[in-house]
């Protein structure tokens, strides 16, 4: 491939004119041929603007340095992904002395994307939001292979973003690309099933966790195996087929003893979420208190802390609830978790019979029906719309009420159960 769209790419960068880069150098057609890549530049050309720009395409990488170092990029991703952090960051180093030695774009290219999902792992935040602008910026001059990265960890720089419809956008992308590579991927698949899962598609999320668990029982991945049942489970959860969730649960709590910490955590909130469910209270605790002690860090044990609060709301332990309800929020502010900043902040106010207030309504309006349409989480955001349109109800202002009941029919494809976290 032909460097045109390097040199378009540095142009733009520059903030060059086709007119200013190409004057005593070469037409201007000419010159928007080479950056569209439909004729070969001659190498004086090439050389005079490359020269004007910066650039030298006159280095050369043999072919086996290349893959030597973009073997070296991968396994830094491995590294990465098992969240080695300190070797990874020891290789990180490394690379970047190897890289900036060379001039292969191709590989350069790669190292800058997997960087992105270094520091999207391990931080600090203002590192890779600046790398995906960038990166965003660049991503015409990807070959294949870095493009499906690319767009695998925009999906996650969205994710952290709170916009869960975005990051499977992103990942639907990867998906397109990923015939055209010569790569197996077991997480493509378990991670489309779970972002339709988050965005609330059961049934697309279902079909990825079947054709992800295929693929990982085909190489004998047997933890990727049990995470695509956890989806399976907690799908099967989300349309009310508690059940046969329950049935691949236990047969799973019966290998606890093999899997990682977050798995039984995840166990067992489901588990105790099913019991909630099933108004088994005392066994929903039970479980649900055994999550928070599998949790290996506050943050993953949010969510297990907002259905104790809605058992002990639901019992009228309103002490337990207090307790529980400090203890949720904390942690929602310290991650600044808005999701939970904004559960909380409405049971709590249930708890205190505030929810008829003026002030309370604003909130709901203003901020948190809001909040959750530009996230993606469809669940809650019919919950909200419901809520708000019982409390108009309940104040006599019918017509206020219908038109949130009206949106909420719009989305309405279940009946309701009790509050959902799964």
């Amino acid at each position: 491939m032909y460097p045109g769209k390097l040199i378009k790419y540095h142009r733009n960068k520059k903030q060059i004119t086709q007119k200013e880069l190409a004057q005593g150098i070469c037409s201007v057609s000419y010159l928007s041929k080479i950056e569209n890549e439909s004729i070969e530049p001659s190498e004086d050309v090439l050389k005079l603007l490359s020269e004007r720009l910066g650039l030298d395409f006159n280095v050369r990488v043999g072919t086996e340095k290349r893959e030597e170092l973009r073997g070296k990029i991968l396994d830094w991703y491995e590294l990465i992904k098992n969240r080695e952090a300190e070797e990874a960051k020891i290789l990180m180093d490394k690379l970047e002395k190897a890289i900036y030695r060379i001039n292969s774009t191709e590989t350069k290219n790669l190292f800058l994307i997997i960087r992105l999902c270094y520091f999207i792992t391990f931080g600090p935040k203002h590192n890779w939001k600046n790398d995906y602008v960038e990166l965003r910026n660049m991503k015409d001059l990807f070959n294949t292979e870095a493009l499906y990265y690319f767009y695998k960890f925009e999906s996650l720089y969205y994710y952290y973003e709170n916009n869960l419809d975005a990051a499977l956008e992103s990942l639907k992308e990867a998906e397109k690309v990923y015939p055209k590579i010569d790569l197996i991927d077991l997480d493509l698949y378990y991670n489309l099933s779970i972002f339709y899962k988050r965005t609330y598609q059961v049934y697309k999320s279902t079909i990825y966790a079947y054709k992800a668990l295929n693929a990982a029982q085909a190489v004998l991945d047997y933890s990727l195996v049990t995470e695509c049942y956890m989806v399976i489970a907690a799908n099967n959860i989300r349309i009310g087929e508690y059940e046969t969730a329950e049935k691949d649960l236990l047969k799973l709590q019966k290998h606890e003893a093999t899997h990682i910490p977050a798995i039984n955590s995840l166990i067992h909130h489901n588990l105790g979420y099913i019991y909630y469910q099933w108004k088994e209270y005392k066994r929903a605790l039970k479980h649900l208190y055994q999550s928070i002690d599998y949790a290996s860090s506050k943050r993953e044990r949010i969510g297990t802390f907002y259905i104790i609060c809605l058992v002990y709301y639901t019992i009228s332990d309103y002490s337990k609830l207090k307790e529980a309800l400090k203890t949720g929020k904390i942690i929602a502010h310290q991650y600044n978790i808005k999701s939970f900043i904004y559960k909380f902040y409405i049971l709590e106010n249930k708890m205190k019979n505030n929810t008829l207030s003026q002030e309370f309504l604003d909130e709901m309006e203003n901020k948190i029906i809001p909040y959750f349409k530009s996230t993606g989480e469809r669940n809650d955001l019919i919950r909200f719309l419901k809520l708000v349109g019982d409390i108009y109800y309940e104040k006599r202002l019918y017509k206020k009420s219908a038109e949130y009941y009206q949106k909420t029919h719009s989305f309405y494809t279940n009946a309701f159960r009790n509050e959902d976290n799964v």
